[in-house]
């Protein structure tokens, strides 16, 4: 009978310890899940960075600046805008890829630095597809220009000077050309069978450059968006000679589109976005979908961004990633078919 008490009483303590261990788990199980629903919930709670890798005062950085203050108000922390500009805009996207997958800091995307450079530039280090796309945000067209005393007025004019005298001819791209700006330029030459390798080209860090050197004179042609050229129209350094949109923009109703002056293929458009680093969690993804959403139908960012020529154009995460592979192959197509303008 002894012997049965001390078996009994063995038994009521393994189970106590089976329980106790058992209750432990729950409760560790229940505040590891209660802290990640309070970290989901605070998300954002410090300042972030938005890296652009284009020059101040280009497109995309204007993009950012527009967005930025929006979502300053709308979380209650600092928004703030770093550029890092040059080096094909690799050394600013490295500074994305290898932060921290916190949301804190995000790049201000676009096919520029996605699908026109995957497609443009090899052996990069990384992989376009392995960053974590948030969104698309806005669309713009591209605009050609030439300065305000050229004597050219229209494209014809600039294509007739491209064919007389090619080897004088001079334009002007942001690094290596792998932007929009340097494939709608790429897509116009080769409209007219200008070989790109006769030219002069005269290479910037950001579309403000490239306005300048076109309005200084060191450049025939360029081209850019109205973001980045725009002021310069309107200041009467710059003439548009045409624009990239389907419609003439009500803006600037007496730029024809590239269609109206004779070339409906050279029909390049940027568009620009928010991306994250490799491994992006879920949660962080969808907070800065529904804040993008959100502030991109606020009337007063959209009237601001119809300033500088962008109209909201969103895209959640999987659309935008899925419209990357999309360019990633069509690009690939029109590239290898530019290489020497035609």
């Amino acid at each position: 009978q002894a012997e049965s008490d001390e078996k009994e009483v063995k038994m009521k303590k393994m189970k106590s310890k089976v329980l106790a261990g058992f209750l432990s788990l729950v409760i560790v199980t229940l505040v590891v899940w209660e802290g990640r629903a309070q970290s989901q919930e605070a998300f954002p709670t410090r300042p972030i960075e938005i890296i652009v890798t284009y020059a101040a005062g280009g497109s995309t950085d204007l993009f950012a600046r527009t967005l930025a203050p929006a979502l300053s108000k709308k979380w209650g922390i600092p928004v703030n805008v770093v550029t890092k500009p040059g080096g094909v805009t690799l050394p600013g996207q490295l500074s994305v890829y290898n932060a921290n997958p916190d949301g804190y800091t995000v790049l201000g995307d676009g096919n520029p630095t996605s699908s026109l450079l995957g497609v443009a530039v090899k052996d990069i280090p990384f992989k376009i597809l392995d960053r974590t796309f948030v969104c698309k945000a806005v669309t713009t067209p591209m605009v050609f220009f030439v300065g305000a005393n050229s004597p050219f007025k229209t494209l014809k004019d600039v294509a007739a000077e491209a064919k007389r005298d090619p080897g004088n001819f001079t334009y002007s791209v942001i690094g290596l050309g792998t932007d929009a700006s340097g494939f709608a330029l790429r897509q116009f030459f080769k409209e007219i069978d200008f070989d790109i390798l006769k030219g002069k080209v005269i290479s910037t860090s950001g579309g403000s450059q490239i306005a300048i050197m076109v309005a200084g004179g060191n450049a025939i042609l360029g081209s850019g968006t109205w973001g980045s050229a725009g002021s310069s129209v309107k200041a009467g350094t710059l003439r548009a000679l045409a624009a990239t949109s389907k419609d003439r923009d009500p803006g600037w109703p007496d730029v024809p589109t590239t269609a109206e002056a004779g070339y409906p293929n050279v029909n390049m458009v940027q568009w620009n976005g928010i991306s994250g680093p490799p491994n992006l969690p879920a949660f962080i993804v969808a907070k800065w979908e529904k804040a993008m959403e959100e502030i991109l139908r606020d009337p007063e960012v959209i009237a601001k961004l119809k300033n500088i020529g962008m109209t909201s154009s969103y895209l959640n995460s999987e659309e935008t990633r899925k419209l990357v592979i999309k360019e990633l192959d069509e690009f690939s197509k029109l590239w290898g078919s530019m290489k020497s303008g035609g």
